[in-house]
């Protein structure tokens, strides 16, 4: 018998089937398995750690929410990582009450600090659940540092920007140790196991956009293939013949921001005592 893993995190899927270890292997199986090195032990948790805040940021973000580098003036550097988590929380708080004020969605995010590597120069990169005018609220609010970089999750991809914000994983041996930080309102990828016979296969389903395809890989024991697909986009239905919100972007001052479009807004009804009512 074989094991089938299916992840699904928004129209990202990776799906997997593998051949499950016996527990009455022998001992050329055994060993094969003692022989694997620390390295590569390390290499595959990095490779597992990128996977699982790969498969996060796609279950949170679209492709057209924000990407932010935030910098440190010199005058400005923290005393330590800790600073910058304080810092961090009053800019989150801030966003919150802005958009609860303006009835805006909820604040999602996903943060990393980083300087270990280059210059070690602490810095943070932040993903950010756009609403509009977040360019703008962010320069205003990230009152230590002039220097704010804005790109775009498609810019790259989820597979590379979750790669961007674990590299000091391997490149500074953190193995082990969790670097990113999510808010507490972030969705799970849904995650489903199945035993499939020996023989069973996976394909991809008519109409997704295939991105990475194993192909099947075979040694003296066992069997592994894995496909990772995007699901085809799904067409919002009209409601009560109401424009669809839509989200567009603009330029203003050469930097990038990202505005919605929402329709005609609707009137308020006049109150009860001034309504018109027909008599028969």
């Amino acid at each position: 018998m074989k094991r089938r893993k299916t992840i699904r995190a928004g129209r990202l899927v990776w799906d997997v089937i593998y051949t499950v270890p016996r527990p009455n292997a022998s001992q050329r199986e055994r060993k094969r398995i003692r022989e694997v090195t620390a390295e590569q032990i390390a290499q595959t948790n990095c490779n597992t750690a990128q996977r699982k805040l790969e498969m996060l940021i796609a279950t949170n973000f679209e492709p057209d929410d924000l990407v932010f580098s935030l910098t440190y003036r010199d005058k400005d550097l923290p005393a330590s990582p800790d600073v910058t988590r304080r810092r961090l929380g009053k800019v989150f708080a801030q966003i919150r009450a802005y958009r609860k004020a303006r009835g805006l969605p909820d604040l999602k995010y996903i943060y990393v600090l980083e300087g270990r590597h280059g210059d070690h120069r602490p810095h943070v990169h932040l993903i950010l659940n756009a609403v509009g005018g977040d360019l703008e609220l962010i320069q205003s609010l990230w009152v230590w540092g002039d220097n704010i970089q804005l790109n775009y999750i498609e810019d790259r991809g989820y597979d590379v920007w979750a790669g961007y914000f674990t590299k000091e994983r391997r490149e500074a041996s953190l193995n082990g140790k969790k670097q990113f930080v999510g808010s507490r309102n972030l969705k799970r990828p849904t995650v489903t196991y199945q035993w499939v016979d020996d023989a069973a296969m996976i394909d991809p389903p008519p109409g997704v956009q295939v991105i990475d395809d194993s192909g099947i890989k075979r040694n003296d024991f066992a069997s592994c293939r894995y496909l990772k697909y995007m699901m085809p986009k799904r067409k919002p239905r009209r409601e009560n013949n109401e424009k669809l919100r839509a989200r567009t972007r603009v330029v203003a001052d050469s930097k990038w921001s990202v505005t919605y479009h929402t329709g005609m807004e609707k009137k308020p009804k006049p109150p009860r005592q001034n309504r018109k009512t027909a008599y028969t």
